[in-house]
């Protein structure tokens, strides 16, 4: 079997909830094939259980995004753009 290879590629995973989350999941595995990530929590109520998660990765950016608002998706890529200038997953 093949093993991917994400270093170099930077990524952004949303919708961790907690460590149940499959986008924990996902995250981890992305994380261990090499990516650099960016990672968003829903809200206040949500932050306190994803920062730790974003720093045991080892999280290049973590920003609030409901999806459901339009400034948060726009800030977040701003965020993205800053810090990374691109985007590849």
């Amino acid at each position: 079997m093949t093993r991917f290879d994400l270093s170099q590629k930077k990524g952004l995973i949303i919708g961790i909830a907690n460590q149940h989350s499959i986008a924990w999941g996902s995250a981890r595995a992305a994380r261990e094939l090499g990516a650099e990530l960016a990672l968003t929590y829903l809200n206040d109520k949500a932050r306190p259980h994803v920062e730790p998660l974003a720093a045991e990765l080892g999280a290049a950016l973590l920003c609030r995004c409901d999806v459901a608002v339009e400034a948060e998706v726009e800030q977040v890529f701003s965020e993205i753009e800053k810090h990374w200038g691109r985007l590849d997953f």
